[in-house]
């Protein structure tokens, strides 16, 4: 190859009107003989050629010409401007895309994946803010970037990465790297994901590295893949002819420090060969939660983040996205030890979708969580809340049918129980065995049946109908809804079977999927409207199973609850968990108001990441001081204010907790 100072100015010049052309012209218009004529004259001069016909003469002529106008730079060999202004770079970004073709992966995610015009704007908007702050994988020079997405929990996180990763791809992005929590299933959802809305059959141009069945293997097939040939050896990979013609790599990871250190080996082989390869890291922070009980300043970097750290330094075109679920990230909560993963270049705060329900209706007390309590009277193998809890959801199965039927507003494609056991493969089976005998002994076809759904209707659905707007739509009477009870227990039993485990969630729309005593932490399932809980413990992980029902419900916000099934002695136990649970949920709608304020100040336009650590380490100091007050562990459960409001986000005085021995009914 040669130098810059060898390379003659036609030969310079040609190269960039030919990365212009390729870029700038329609594929339909590249079927004619004149864009024929020059993409051959300019492949003839970037060669080093002179011109040899005539029609060349003219060419070489214009561009002689075009050498000494503004419309481009001169370029050196390597396909690099002499000079280079950042600023103009990043504004060039948002106004063009130099790689994507008419119909590309976003067009086709939008086409396939969102449902309704709503969520579809919604998932625009939330991608194209990170997009914004991705550096242009043409630009000359290197540039990594670390950026934090705060979103809220069950709020189509997924979804959200998955159209960033979509856009990305279609800029020029060829390698996105998506690394899950360490729970297969969790990894298996991001996989899923991907390649559903992303990979359109055998024959899309993505090259899949990893599949639902296989992580990261590091095996030769897998390491082949890690060459990136280009179409012009003359050109840096980034440049947008050879972006074009390379095959975009796609692969998930989950969290583990085998699966990362094969993939961190591999990578390290190819070296520089990696060094202009236009690279998407996302994060997903798979319980940020957990970061808040375990986290402490000064200790040492999970190996897994050494991990993902290198990984960053191997590709120096790369763009980390860490996307978390609560504003209390791991990266925010002990920066030192995050080190490279801190998010110092941009922080992007997702708005809360419409229908949303989480922090700010548990902190409000308005959240429908019916406990089902337990007394040493009763056996330890009584199944009473999970029979009420299987009752509810074909009964709001039945009410979201009715309202389909009558209301163009409300559509239900999926209809979901979760029933959280324990992590143990025979004993989540004992329970999937259990479910599957109370579904046949409730019999939704049965006398029985009805008066027990009626009773339900008219003390759980009837009462609240009136705290969101579509308990409006009701029908006035349990007549009017018998005929929508048989259609919503035979749409759960189709299949073969009502009960699922958690990796069939995609495949089934309307199902019972039983899941660990230790929840995938944000595992998104779609039309999640009855959760079941069983023994909750005051550990972090009985702690965050509270949230698992967090999320988007359009159309149901006033079915959804949560069943917790007590055994004899755990009233105590139930209080402190919940109390946790609760503080946390307060906490954090009190650093979200706060963010919001600080971003709101007059000549500020994005929050400022370096300040956000201590403000951080302040609202969770109280939250700890506020739950672990009491030398007997009693913990108030109702909240009474008197002064200061939680979501105006006083932190002052978030109301006197008293406790509240009689409430047994709907609770925040």
């Amino acid at each position: 190859m040669k130098t810059p100072d060898t390379a003659s100015a036609l030969q310079q010049i040609a190269r960039r009107a030919r990365e212009i052309l390729v870029r700038s012209t329609a594929d339909d218009t590249r079927m004619d003989e004149r864009y024929a004529a020059w993409e051959e004259a300019l492949e003839h001069f970037s060669q080093g050629g002179a011109p040899v016909t005539a029609e060349q003469a003219e060419i070489a002529e214009f561009l002689d010409l075009l050498a000494g106008s503004s419309v481009t730079d001169p370029v050196d060999d390597d396909g690099c401007q002499d000079t280079y202004d950042s600023a103009e770079s990043d504004l060039k970004y948002e106004a063009e895309n130099p790689v994507s073709q008419p119909s590309g992966y976003w067009s086709r995610y939008q086409a396939e994946a969102v449902a309704s015009p709503d969520a579809a704007a919604y998932i625009d908007h939330s991608s194209s803010e990170v997009f914004s702050h991705l550096a242009e994988p043409t630009r000359p020079d290197a540039w990594r970037s670390r950026g934090l997405v705060m979103a809220y929990a069950g709020s189509g996180k997924t979804h959200a990465f998955t159209a960033l990763a979509a856009k990305a791809m279609d800029a020029g992005y060829r390698l996105v790297i998506a690394v899950s929590g360490p729970q297969n299933i969790q990894r298996i959802q991001i996989q899923q994901a991907l390649d559903a809305h992303l990979v359109d059959g055998e024959e899309d141009p993505i090259l899949r590295i990893t599949t639902a069945e296989h992580d990261y293997q590091g095996t030769e097939e897998d390491r082949q893949l890690w060459s990136f040939g280009r179409r012009d050896p003359a050109l840096p990979l980034n440049a947008a002819y050879n972006l074009q013609h390379t095959a975009p790599r796609l692969l998930a990871v989950k969290r583990n420090a085998s699966v990362l250190g094969r993939l961190v080996r591999d990578l390290t082989v190819y070296g520089t060969g990696l060094s202009d390869l236009p690279a998407l890291i996302i994060d997903d922070e798979p319980d940020p939660w957990s970061a808040v009980s375990t986290s402490r300043p000064g200790h040492a970097r999970p190996v897994t983040s050494e991990l993902v750290a290198r990984l960053l330094e191997l590709l120096p075109r790369s763009q980390y996205v860490n996307y978390a679920w609560t504003p209390f990230a791991r990266s925010l909560l002990d920066p030192t030890s995050e080190g490279a993963l801190f998010p110092a270049d941009y922080i992007v705060r997702l708005p809360k979708p419409d229908s949303y329900l989480g922090a700010n209706e548990v902190s409000g007390g308005n959240a429908h969580v019916t406990r089902v309590w337990r007394d040493g009277s009763i056996s330890g193998d009584d199944d009473s809340s999970l029979r009420q809890a299987l009752d509810m959801f074909v009964l709001t199965g039945a009410v979201k049918l009715f309202r389909q039927a009558t209301s163009r507003d409300y559509h239900y494609r999926h209809h979901a129980m979760l029933v959280l056991g324990t992590n143990r493969t025979a004993e989540r089976q004992l329970l999937s065995d259990k479910l599957l005998r109370l579904w046949e002994e409730a019999d939704y076809d049965s006398e029985e049946s009805k008066q027990r759904l009626n009773q339900l209707f008219d003390t759980e659905l009837r009462r609240n109908s009136d705290t969101y707007v579509e308990g409006a739509c009701l029908p006035a009477t349990f007549g009017d809804l018998q005929p929508y009870i048989r259609d919503a227990a035979e749409r759960i039993g189709s299949s073969s079977s009502p009960v699922a485990g958690m990796g069939a969630m995609r495949q089934h729309l309307w199902k019972i999927l039983v899941g660990g005593s230790v929840p995938p932490g944000d595992l998104e399932v779609e039309g999640l409207t009855i959760t079941h809980l069983r023994q909750p413990t005051r550990d972090r992980a009985g702690v965050r199973s509270f949230g698992e029902w967090f999320g988007r419900h359009h159309g149901y916000r006033d079915l959804v609850r949560v069943y917790v099934q007590l055994d004899a002695g755990q009233d105590e136990a139930w209080n402190q968990a919940r109390e946790r649970f609760e503080s946390l949920c307060r906490a954090e709608v009190a650093f979200r108001s706060q963010l919001q304020a600080i971003a709101t100040i007059p000549g500020t336009s994005e929050l400022r990441s370096a300040e956000l650590p201590a403000l951080a380490a302040h609202h969770l100091s109280w939250h700890h001081r506020r739950t672990y007050t009491g030398s007997k562990g009693s913990v108030p459960l109702r909240r009474s204010h008197h002064s200061g409001d939680a979501a105006a986000g006083s932190h002052r005085d978030f109301g006197a907790l008293q406790h509240d021995g009689c409430r047994t009914g709907a609770a925040g």
